[in-house]
Parts: structure tokens; C-alpha cells; sequence
């Protein structure tokens, strides 16, 4: 007996497909984007706790903390020739899959955490450079509009990694186990990651870089400007993450659990914004006005810090974070308008993430020396405010409507 004819699909049907396509694709890459701040953001809530289980040093501890900013800015550069290899798809996969086996290995003790924490961060460089890529690849000319939520889904992840760090630990009775339950979430990640990879596995790949364009793009002036504009705004970032709550302690009063809600409320400003500000700012070719939104805020707090630290902490520390809020989403923003393919996207983004890593892991520590050797922090918010200055220089050259040289 013929089987019966299956009805046609009528227009609600085809249209909720539709959607699905659009939206899915999305979910994925948000998904992705939460894995990429939590596992290392965790860490730091639970420093005292991992010294008294492991029997590590301070220096030992301190260098933990570093490794993640240093190995982003040392794989950053390999990112695009994996896309190229592998396709991007795959290549974001596999960077899902380092950050989970990185979860585990963590698990191994003190030679785990360092070695869990390197594999992890190399990883997370990984989908550091090519989420923006892959956006465009998925999304083209709307693009942007993704990459405001992925952004505030990174921006998100670092406040749920510290935000649920103790309780976690709490819950599963040591440090060390309580930062290998993020592998839960980065499972979530990488479930759907498989499905999508294996959905997008006829997609060309993103050309190889021609010839010499690792060097020939930091001797474009549009390159070099998205590149320094982003390293100055990564710097400026995690020297507040690092030492506002010490700064505010010491200068301004503030108790200790104080100091630590005006931090969190300076980075909890990331997330609304990074959904805003690149549809937003992509709307026409120059974005002066967004560059000195992400920065003039923060010069008035680092004045306010240094001229009148007791007066208004809640206004300096929601400055600060109104600025650092709008300038990362808007440096992420600039990588995608200002490359012209989906290969040149990911170049241009692992030159400013590569540089822009290694020069943010200088802010934190150049102010903590400078701590150590004047017993104050003036030194030190007087470098973090000329680094915001340059900033400003670099991001109105950024800001710009230029793209990048076609042999770049």
C-alpha cells in the first residue's frame, strides 16, 4: 500500500524554519563565547583555597593568574592558520575541545593547574580570534548585531566565573574540584559545536594568509591603529579588574566587601553595553563619538581617583566601568568592520588579540610594581591614565572609515 503524501509545509512551518536557521547558529556561538572567560576568571576568588590544597607559593599562585593573558597573547597569531587548515567551524571545535580536556586536566593536582591552565587558555585564544570570524562567516553584513551578544555573553562569563568561584568550591568540598564543574558548561559548548561543525562541513575555508602578511599587517595603519586601540583597552581593563577593589580600599576608605560590589558593579556595566554598542556603532562608517565614549569616562575616574579618591567611589568606579564597557565591545566591533573577508577578519583579529594580550598583561603588573616601590598608588593610576590617553589617540585613528589594504 503507497504511503500517503505528506502535506506540504505551509507557511508558519517554513517560516519557523526559517527562524531556526537564524537563530541557532547564534545560540551556538553564545554557548561558545560563555566558556571563554569563566575557567580562568574562577581562579582568582579561590587563590587562598588552592594555596592551603596544592602547598603553592604566592609567586607560584601569581603566576596562574598570569598564564592565561600571556599564552592569549603567545597562540593568538596561530588561530587564522588553523582556520585555514581546518576550516573555521572546526577550528573553533577544537578550541572547545582544548578548554575542556584543559578542565580536567586541572583536576591532576598542582603540575594539573598549570599544565590544565595553559591548554585551557590556549584554547580559549583560540575562539578569542575566531569568534568574530566566524560570526561574519554566519552572518555577513549583520554580523554585528551577533557580535554584540557574543560579547556580552565573554563579558557575562567573567562575572558568573568569579561571581559563582566560592560557591562552587563550596559545593563540591575543595577548590580544585569546584573549578572542574566548569567542564559542565564547556560540555554544553561543545555538544552543539560538534552539530554545527558537522552542518557547515561542505563551507570553504578562509584563505591562507598570502605571502609575508603576519608582518605586512602591522605596517597597515588601519591594522595597527584597531590593534593598538585594542591592546590599550585590554590594558586599562585588567589593571581595574586587578587592583580598583585595592585602590578604593586604600584611597578612598571603603571597606573590603565594599570595594568589591563597586567592582562588580563597574563590570557588570560590560553586559548591557556589549549588546548595544556594535549594532549601534556600526551603523555609520566613523565611530568617533563611541571612542570617546570608551575612553573620556575613564580619564575622569582615574582624576577622580587621584585628585579626590573619598568623594565618590561610585561615581569613579561607574565611570571607569561605563568606559572599559563600551570600548571592548567596540574594539571587537572595529576588527570586523574594518577587515574585508572572513580570512581578513581573522588575521587582523589574532594581530590585535596577539599584541593586545601582551600588552594588557603589563598593566597589572607594572601597577603592582610601582605599588611595591613608591607605597602608594599614584605611580600607578598616572600609567594606567597615560595608557588611556594613547588609547584615545590610536582609537579616533581606528575609528576612521578605512578598510584594511587588499594584500593585507
Amino acid at each position: 500500500m503507497p504511503h500517503a503524501a505528506r502535506p506540504a509545509a505551509g507557511p508558519a512551518s517554513t517560516a519557523s524554519r526559517r527562524w531556526w536557521r537564524v537563530v541557532a547558529p547564534a545560540a551556538v556561538l553564545v554557548l561558545v563565547a560563555l566558556c571563554l572567560r569563566a575557567p580562568f576568571a574562577a581562579v582568582g576568588p579561590v587563590l587562598g583555597e588552592l594555596r592551603d590544597e596544592l602547598g603553592l607559593s604566592t609567586g607560584a599562585l601569581a603566576v596562574v593568574t598570569a598564564l592565561p593573558l600571556v599564552c592569549f597573547g603567545l597562540v593568538s597569531p596561530f588561530a587564522p592558520a588553523l582556520a585555514a587548515r581546518f576550516g573555521i567551524h572546526r577550528a573553533v571545535l577544537l578550541g572547545v575541545l582544548l578548554i575542556a580536556v584543559g578542565v580536567l586536566l586541572r583536576l591532576g593536582g598542582a603540575p594539573g593547574l598549570f599544565a590544565g591552565t595553559v591548554l585551557l587558555s590556549g584554547g580559549i585564544a583560540v575562539g578569542n580570534v575566531l569568534l568574530p570570524a566566524l560570526a561574519r562567516a554566519e552572518y555577513g553584513v549583520r554580523a554585528a548585531a551577533v557580535l554584540g551578544v557574543i560579547t556580552a555573553a565573554m563579558s557575562g562569563s567573567a562575572s558568573i566565573g568569579a561571581g559563582l568561584a566560592q560557591p562552587l568550591s563550596t559545593a563540591a568540598g575543595s577548590a580544585v574540584a569546584g573549578l572542574a564543574l566548569w567542564g559542565v558548561l564547556v560540555l554544553a559548548a561543545l555538544v552543539p559545536m560538534v552539530a554545527l561543525a558537522r552542518a557547515r562541513r561542505g563551507v570553504a575555508r578562509p584563505a591562507a594568509a598570502p605571502s609575508g602578511a603576519r608582518s605586512a599587517i602591522l605596517r597597515d595603519r588601519v591594522a595597527l591603529a584597531v590593534t593598538l586601540f585594542f591592546g590599550f583597552q585590554s590594558l586599562s581593563f585588567y589593571a581595574m579588574l586587578t587592583w580598583l577593589a585595592d585602590i578604593l580600599e586604600a584611597e578612598a576608605g571603603v571597606s573590603p566587601v565594599a570595594a568589591g560590589g563597586l567592582l562588580a558593579v563597574a563590570t557588570a556595566l560590560a553586559v548591557p553595553l556589549a549588546l548595544v554598542v556594535p549594532p549601534l556603532a556600526a551603523r555609520r562608517p566613523g565611530q568617533h563619538g563611541w571612542v570617546l565614549l570608551g575612553t573620556v569616562p575613564v580619564v575622569v575616574a582615574i582624576g577622580g581617583l587621584l585628585l579626590a579618591p573619598g568623594s565618590a567611589p561610585l561615581l569613579w568606579a561607574f565611570l571607569y566601568g561605563l568606559g572599559s564597557g563600551v570600548a571592548f565591545p567596540l574594539s571587537m566591533m572595529l576588527i570586523v568592520a574594518r577587515s574585508r573577508d572572513v580570512a581578513q577578519t581573522g588575521r587582523l583579529s589574532a594581530s590585535a588579540q596577539s599584541i593586545g594580550y601582551l600588552l594588557a598583561a603589563t598593566g597589572p603588573l607594572g601597577v603592582g610594581l610601582l605599588r611595591d616601590a613608591t607605597g602608594g598608588w599614584e605611580a600607578g593610576l598616572a600609567l594606567m591614565l597615560g595608557a588611556v590617553v594613547l588609547q584615545l589617540v590610536v582609537g579616533l585613528a581606528a575609528a576612521r572609515p578605512r578598510l584594511l589594504a587588499p594584500t593585507v
